[in-house]
């Protein structure tokens, strides 16, 4: 029985004509469905495209599928119309993630990287269930519909999956499980086998891989980092197959785990070859009810053959029926020694590159900074780089300089004359100073025995022995007062020139040089591509912190000046930023 429901999950018919119904049910791929109607019956108004269509196998519901293609046939038995239903979880690829999108690592589990995709829906028609990985992988998207990026959640999973759903209730449920691992069913020569074709394809096979990420040559991301230095991994059936290498290429990843994980996961799938067994069998469910009888998708099974001595247990990785009305108890069914969804294998490599294409990727890039500036001792010379948070690598950084002569730019002031020189004011002050004077000596001389007698005249005699001096040398002091004065001096209006040019005082004749603080060792006055990527400043993982300015100091011992050129090369992701 077929129901069909509209967009609003409404009943609109159901089709009792419906004939030549079947479905296939891939492990962890997109079911698909098909049926046909007369061309006369009426209800073929009510099956439009992407119309939801409910198909029961009897009273047990297959699933929720939609519509997609029609084909109208015109043949010898009559008119019909045949359509094409893919299931329900394909109305997913109707949302995208558009643009670039980064979610997951440490904290962010596999249940809430589910969450955030299904966020994404413009109509909310899937909600999480039951998530039995609690990975913390990181994952990034860019223009990348919500089908494709749930599928990519696993991926990097070294154990299998399986993705459930149930469609009976809204909000549909979505489920990524670990598949049982007992046997629930048996399928022996005989008893319920009709056929069995076993196939075992080498062309797969790879024993050794080397695994690349986002980015381009030597800035590609490789597993080095996380694998003790190692670009490659190796399985342990090296030695029964030989060394049989491939080149795994996914640019989405851009952590070194998760890309390790990845490949891991392809090297256990690629390391012995796919077996796989078709076999044509009789579902004898509806006769015997027994759970043992039904063929379930996700399963195990035990296959038989005494014959062929085929005694596996092997997960059934396909189910097919062709017509469950006409032929309910055929079924071909798919069983493999290991699972191949939709990106498993080497084989999805073309497709990997595919979408690259959509992929923003980056671009090698070089910044040169030029320096020069005068220094001493207490000033040393300053280079400040950036280095964005969107470089992906850090291929080199390189600082060369040369110790050069102080320059001025300006001579000192001319002048030249005479220069005054006074005092504002004073005090008292005393001086020492000595002297002498002169005084005239005469000698007169009177004659003996003359007689006194008052009133009278005597005749003399003066001699005079011609002018002459006696000195008379005396040390003493004379103590000079000065009172409190000033002294006004009188300038002219006048002007003094600058000579101008450039004029080289001393050159250092050591430096020391500091990145982030820390001292680069052996340095001389001049060097050429010193290497400071081990200087420069780390996060926790030892990755140069990105997001920031980084210091570079040069002092020296003496006055002088710095020339320098600091060259840095990386690869730049082209995200984030604007358009203008």
């Amino acid at each position: 029985m077929i129901k069909i429901y509209n967009q609003s999950l409404q009943l609109t018919a159901i089709l009792e004509n419906a004939y030549a119904i079947g479905y296939e049910t891939p492990l962890n791929s997109l079911w698909t469905a098909s049926f046909s109607l007369p061309a006369n019956d009426e209800k073929n108004a009510e099956c439009l495209p992407l119309m939801f269509v409910e198909i029961f196998e009897g009273d047990t519901r297959v699933d929720l599928f939609r519509i997609v293609p029609n084909t109208a046939t015109r043949s010898s038995s009559g008119e019909t119309i045949s359509y094409e239903c893919e299931h329900v979880l394909a109305t997913l690829f109707d949302d995208v993630l558009f643009q670039y999108h980064t979610v997951g690592n440490l904290g962010f589990y596999t249940e809430d990287v589910i969450d955030y995709i299904l966020d994404a829906q413009t109509v909310t028609r899937w909600q999480t269930g039951n998530v039995y990985f609690t990975r913390q992988f990181e994952y990034n998207y860019e223009n990348e519909n919500l089908l494709g990026a749930l599928f990519a959640v696993p991926k990097p999973f070294d154990e299998e999956f399986q993705w459930t759903w149930d469609t009976s209730s809204y909000p549909w449920t979505l489920n990524l499980i670990t598949p049982a691992s007992g046997v629930q069913a048996y399928i022996r020569y005989g008893v319920n086998m009709q056929g069995v074709t076993k196939v075992t394809d080498p062309t797969e096979l790879c024993t050794r891989i080397f695994p690349l990420g986002y980015g381009e040559g030597v800035n590609q991301l490789t597993i080095r980092e996380v694998n003790g230095g190692l670009p490659y991994i190796d399985s342990d059936t090296i030695g029964t197959y030989g060394t049989i290498s491939r080149i795994f290429v996914d640019r989405r990843f851009n952590s070194a785990e998760s890309l390790l994980g990845r490949a891991q996961t392809i090297l256990n799938e690629l390391k012995t070859p796919r077996i796989t067994y078709s076999v044509d069998a009789s579902e004898l469910y509806a006769l015997t009810d027994d759970p043992l009888d039904r063929f379930i998708t996700g399963t195990q099974v035990r296959i038989i053959d005494e014959e062929l001595s085929i005694d596996v247990i092997a997960r059934v990785v396909n189910v097919s029926k062709s017509d469950i009305t006409g032929a309910p108890g055929d079924v071909q069914i798919q069983i493999a020694n290991k699972p191949a969804d939709i990106a498993s294998s080497i084989a999805d490599l073309a497709d990997r590159q595919r979408i690259s294409e959509v992929y923003a990727q980056g671009a090698t890039n070089i910044d040169s900074h030029d320096f020069a500036d005068n220094c001493d001792p207490t000033h040393p010379a300053v280079l400040r780089f950036w280095v964005p948070s969107e470089a992906i690598r850090i291929n080199k950084v390189q600082l060369s300089y040369d110790s050069e002569g102080f320059r001025a730019y300006s001579k000192a002031i001319e002048g030249g004359g005479a220069i005054a020189t006074s005092t504002a004011a004073g005090g008292g002050t005393t001086q020492t100073s000595t002297t002498s004077d002169d005084w005239n000596l005469f000698a007169i001389s009177i004659p003996q025995a003359v007689s006194f007698f008052p009133d009278h005249d005597h005749g003399g005699e003066v001699s005079d022995d011609g002018g002459h001096y006696h000195s008379l040398t005396a040390d003493h002091t004379h103590d000079v007062t000065l009172p409190n004065h000033m002294h006004n001096i009188t300038l002219p209006n006048h002007t003094h020139g600058i000579e101008y040019g450039i004029f080289e005082g001393p050159t250092p004749s050591s430096v020391t040089v500091k990145v982030d603080g820390n001292s680069v060792p052996g340095m001389g006055v001049s060097e050429s591509n010193v290497d400071l990527i081990p200087y420069l400043a780390v996060d926790g993982d030892g990755k140069v912190l990105r997001g920031q300015f980084h210091e570079i100091q040069i002092t020296p011992n003496s006055l002088g000046r710095i020339v320098a050129t600091v060259i840095v090369q990386l690869f730049v992701q082209s995200r984030g930023g604007g358009d203008f």
